[in-house]
């Protein structure tokens, strides 16, 4: 475990307030409300002004009462031609992150989808090559020194290698200072919430998914991630809010490299809030898909890629980092982050923070 993770789990440090203590910007973010401009506005938006807002300083604030920001990034995939390029860099090259590590270093509780099976482990099931997702041992601290906190495991490439190797990957994760969502080795552990405290604010995360193959979800005895359905949600949802100050549901749903949800996702969404969920944030389309609002409460539907290759089209290219700051059960503001995935699929920030 790298210096920042160690200060932060022994000392209840976070990396925003190690990088204020030594100087480091401080980065606010915008708010955003029901007139935001539409996800097509985001799209073509190449710089975005980031304003800091109006706050009593922290020498004035008790610490414990300071907002807590989180960043989730949407596709996280270190299979084919990625892995490839990741092999060919030096041990502490930062790839893919080598644009983005110290924007996502920024937040409190930085969380993304992991888009394939990360383990020495097993051997390729039945799929067709390309759909084989498979990273090499070595992401896993690539993914440290990016900053990633939460990992959601639930998703149609997690058992790209089978069994053995998801539950490898998910008792390597946590060696490396990162938590797996939606995923166990069976289906409590998949099931159940993972929070995280940060000052004076727990933030309950739970992850599903709904993309076949079905066989991998978890049994009562067999590893494997969360299945989606209206019931697991119903049952989950309450036993996060209980212990929760704000809860959060990552859903892997949607259909492929189509930029606008369906009516399908949206009562899966209303299911997460009405059994009171904060908000949903969703990944699997490798594209962006359009947000609303259900009940005041914020529902992204897609943030796309941004660590992916097979980049034939522009579209599949962008994406967004959702970044959000809380207080307790309040959330203050939020802001999607445009992305543009370079040539060896590191995503690259479309502004520039402040210098």
């Amino acid at each position: 475990m790298d210096t920042h993770k160690r200060e932060k789990h022994q000392k209840g440090w976070t990396r925003r307030e190690i990088l204020t203590a030594g100087g480091a910007l401080a980065l606010g973010l915008a708010s955003c409300d029901e007139h935001t401009r539409s996800i097509n506005q985001h799209i073509r938006t190449k710089s975005i002004s980031i304003k800091v807002p109006m706050q009593t300083s922290i020498k004035s604030t008790a610490l414990a009462d300071r907002p807590v920001t989180l960043a989730f990034t949407g596709d996280v995939m270190f299979g084919r031609t990625v892995n490839s390029h990741l092999l060919a860099t030096s041990p502490d090259d930062p790839f893919p992150f080598t644009h983005t590590t110290a924007f996502l270093h920024a937040f409190d509780l930085t969380i993304g989808n992991l888009e394939c099976v990360i383990s020495r482990l097993g051997t390729p099931v039945d799929k067709p090559r390309p759909f084989i997702l498979h990273g090499d041992p070595r992401a896993y601290r690539r993914l440290m020194h990016a900053g990633f906190d939460v990992v959601s495991v639930a998703n149609n490439h997690s058992g790209d290698y089978g069994k053995e190797a998801f539950v490898d990957e998910i008792m390597t994760l946590p060696e490396h200072g990162i938590t797996p969502v939606g995923g166990g080795r069976n289906k409590h552990e998949a099931h159940a919430p993972v929070f995280k405290t940060v000052r004076n604010t727990t933030v309950g995360f739970l992850a599903y998914d709904e993309i076949a193959p079905y066989y991998f979800a978890a049994t009562d005895t067999t590893p494997g991630h969360a299945w989606l359905n209206e019931e697991n949600v119903r049952r989950d949802v309450p036993l996060a809010r209980k212990e929760a100050n704000f809860v959060i549901v990552f859903m892997h749903w949607g259909t492929e490299y189509i930029t606008t949800f369906n009516a399908h996702q949206r009562h899966l969404a209303r299911v997460a809030i009405d059994s009171g969920a904060d908000l949903v944030v969703g990944a699997h389309p490798h594209v962006i898909e359009p947000y609303e609002y259900y009940r005041g409460k914020p529902i992204i539907y897609s943030l796309g890629n941004f660590v992916f290759d097979y980049m034939d089209a522009d579209v599949v290219r962008r994406g967004n980092i959702l970044t959000l700051t809380l207080n307790k059960e309040h959330l203050l503001n939020w802001k999607l982050i445009p992305t543009y995935i370079g040539k060896w699929g590191e995503p690259i920030l479309l502004f520039s923070p402040p210098s």
